[in-house]
C-alpha cells in the first residue's frame, strides 16, 4: 500500500506564515481602529487578510491523503468531507510535467481519471511521490501523455 499525504514541513512552513500574516492583519486593523489616517494602512490590511485567506484555504481545501493498493486509488479529501475510489483501469490519462530551477527540479503528476476527476501530486508537496510515480508508470504505461 503506497500512501501520499502532504509533508510535515510543507505544513508548518504554510501554517506559520497563515498566523504569521492572520496576526499582521490583526495588527493594522487594530491601527486602522485606533487611527483612521493613512491610505497605506488600509492597503496593507487588505493585501494581508487576502494573502491569509489564499493560504488558509490552500491549508484546509488542498489537503489530501492518497492511497494506492491492489489497483485501486483512494483520494480523501477530510477537510471538504470528500472521499473517492477509482480503479487504475478508470484512469483516462497521466502527466508528469517537470521544471527544472537552479539547484532543484520541481515535478508534478496529474492523474486524470474517466469520470472527469482528476488529483496533482509534487514531489516538494507530497511524501512517497516516487512510488506513486512508479507506480503509475507500471500500470498504466499506456496512458501517459507525452509534451
Amino acid at each position: 500500500m503506497i500512501i501520499s499525504k502532504p509533508q510535515r514541513k510543507t505544513i508548518f512552513s504554510l501554517t506559520i506564515f497563515t498566523i504569521v500574516c492572520g496576526f499582521g492583519s490583526l495588527y493594522f486593523l487594530r491601527q486602522i481602529l485606533s487611527d483612521a489616517e493613512g491610505t497605506w494602512r488600509y492597503i496593507m490590511l487588505g493585501i494581508l487578510v487576502l494573502t491569509t485567506s489564499i493560504l488558509l484555504s490552500k491549508l484546509l481545501f488542498g489537503y489530501k491523503v492518497i492511497k494506492i493498493s491492489h489497483d485501486l486509488v483512494h483520494i480523501y479529501f477530510p477537510f471538504r468531507f470528500f472521499k473517492s475510489t477509482q480503479e487504475i483501469k478508470n484512469l483516462g490519462a497521466w502527466q508528469e510535467t517537470k521544471v527544472t530551477t537552479n539547484k532543484t527540479e520541481f515535478r508534478q503528476l496529474k492523474l486524470v481519471f474517466l469520470n472527469k476527476g482528476y488529483v496533482k501530486l509534487s514531489n516538494q508537496e507530497n511524501s512517497n511521490y516516487d512510488k506513486v510515480y512508479k507506480y503509475v508508470k507500471r500500470k498504466a504505461p499506456k496512458k501517459e501523455v507525452k509534451d
